[in-house]
């Protein structure tokens, strides 16, 4: 008869070297915007994923247009929502790629999406990388218009996320 303890291991982001971005698109032109304060923790069990928790402030995001971020805030009703939150208990590694099923809730809406990213171990950091997409729509967020256009539905989130071992 042993005893032996299950060793779980809590990794913190390192929110000075991780950043989430978004694209988006109206007929006329095209812009981005960066959020380069983002919190998050994630939980290791016996090197399995068990837990990952990201959050932002909406009003974070920088698109280099001071104009377009306060319309930005207006139409997100951020004194309403202010955050941008996931979280998922529900991640399978398959190769250097980590699967991950959670919620994301923005502007009061919580939805399910999985997020493939890619995981990369180096000198005991952990790096998650890739590229989703959500809509806008699914949210219930009324889209500006300029032109009588709607901007586009789809908007492209990029990441880079830097963990490092507590």
């Amino acid at each position: 008869f042993s005893l032996f303890s299950v060793a779980q291991e809590r990794w913190a982001l390192d929110t000075k070297n991780s950043f989430i971005n978004y694209d988006a698109d109206h007929f006329l032109h095209a812009w981005s915007g960066i959020n380069k304060s983002i919190k998050g923790i994630i939980t290791i069990n016996n090197k399995e994923f068990q837990k990952i928790a990201i959050a932002m402030l909406v009003r974070d995001f920088d698109s280099k247009n001071s104009n377009r971020d306060n319309n930005a805030l207006e139409i997100l009703e951020v004194l309403k929502f202010p955050k941008i939150e996931f979280f998922s208990d529900e991640m399978e590694m398959n190769n250097n790629k980590l699967i991950i099923r959670g919620e994301m809730n923005f502007h009061g809406i919580g939805i399910k999406k999985t997020i493939n990213s890619d995981a990369d171990y180096k000198n005991n950091k952990l790096t998650l990388s890739g590229t989703f997409k959500i809509i806008l729509s699914d949210f219930s967020i009324n889209r500006p218009s300029f032109m009588m256009r709607k901007m586009d539905d789809l908007i492209e989130i990029s990441y880079k996320l830097h963990f490092t071992k507590l």
